[in-house]
């Protein structure tokens, strides 16, 4: 292996061989008969050619420095890509272990419960999951049979596009998916609302809603069913109104960063909602005052006086093979207004009949 230069020969001038530092090598060269200026011109040749070769070995000797530069740098790369990559596959196998469900261990002794209580909907529990709004009739007996009917049909590996926290995720679909045959919180019975709640408010400690907020529906639904309203008109249906409107108001108002104590009554908007469903009542009691016979069909009226009648050529019950008797009776039909204008074109009809 040569020896590496040390200084760059480019930056190197040519030496005065003409001068007194070369005397001795000129004088070796004009005792074989060379002259004085054959002497310089000798010596500059020779610098020249040594002066070449070293350029060479310093260009070459460049290259193969950035070579090994080029090389060590890869090196470093290759092996930083080896080790981030076998970090990353222990981050990942230490992920999956944190994923993975660990099975606890399990007293020997300890049996089954007596009673195992209904399972709502995978929809209704990531609701709760999410601290959303979802509807009571999910945590009713009814729900819970309807849930139990969808697993059976419902593929739990199936899964859907869902955005949380401005990320889309994947997850299973039956727990995106509402149920069609889902009741609104105001439709169902006080019954039905009071089972639902002792469902509900232990799903929410399960799924670490806040204590305060457990606590608070607790309270919530206590206050609905001690209310001494129950025992007024409507006042049931009332109450399970305001229960849908505040329970859906307390989660609109939790997203916007404006939460209340759901726990505390609000008596005057209960007592607006009381007046609502009276003047409701009220009003559907007189409609059906003002028209008794709205539920009948004058057709069907016409058609049961048309054939009360007997026919006047035979004396004989009109039948339905008096076809233009009877369809002149239901031209005019429309423009009955009273039992007693049925009457009166029936025994009209009648009149014409030969």
């Amino acid at each position: 292996m040569d020896e590496r230069i040390a200084q760059n020969p480019h930056l190197e001038a040519m030496p005065d061989h003409a001068g007194p530092h070369y005397d001795v090598l000129r004088a070796a060269l004009t005792q074989n008969g060379m002259s004085e200026e054959g002497a310089v011109q000798a010596l500059n040749t020779s610098w020249i050619h040594q002066h070449d070769e070293w350029i060479q070995r310093w260009d070459q000797q460049a290259i193969d420095d950035d070579d090994a530069v080029e090389a060590q740098r890869q090196q470093q790369e290759e092996e930083q890509r080896v080790t981030q990559e076998q970090q990353e596959r222990e981050q990942e196998h230490a992920e999956v272990g944190k994923k993975k469900p660990k099975m606890k261990d399990f007293d020997d002794a300890a049996v089954v419960s007596s009673y195992i209580a209904p399972r709502p909907s995978q929809y209704a529990l990531h609701r709760i999951e999410d601290a959303e709004y979802v509807e009571l009739w999910y945590f009713t007996p009814e729900g819970c049979a309807d849930a139990s009917k969808l697993q059976h049909t419902q593929n739990d590996d199936t899964f859907g596009l869902t955005k949380v926290d401005d990320m889309v995720t994947l997850k299973s679909v039956s727990s995106l998916k509402a149920s069609r045959n889902v009741v609104p919180d105001a439709d169902l019975s006080f019954q039905q609302m009071s089972m639902a709640k002792n469902a509900l408010i232990p799903l929410m400690a399960k799924y670490e809603w806040t204590e305060r907020a457990v606590n608070a529906f607790a309270q919530f639904f206590t206050l609905l069913e001690m209310h001494p309203h129950r025992l007024r008109e409507y006042g049931e249906r009332a109450l399970l109104v305001y229960q849908a409107r505040v329970r859906w108001e307390w989660h609109d108002q939790m997203k916007l960063g404006n939460p209340f104590n759901i726990g505390i009554m609000n008596n005057n908007l209960l007592q607006s909602i009381h007046r609502e469903l009276l003047d409701k009542a009220q009003v559907n009691s007189l409609n059906e005052v003002s028209n008794p016979f709205s539920h009948f069909s004058f057709n069907g009226l016409l058609t049961s006086l048309f054939f009360s009648f007997n026919h006047p050529s035979n004396n004989e019950p009109c039948t339905a093979l008096h076809v233009n008797c009877y369809c002149y009776v239901l031209t005019y039909a429309p423009n009955v207004a009273t039992i007693m204008d049925a009457v009166i074109i029936v025994l009209a009809t009648l009149s014409r009949l030969p």
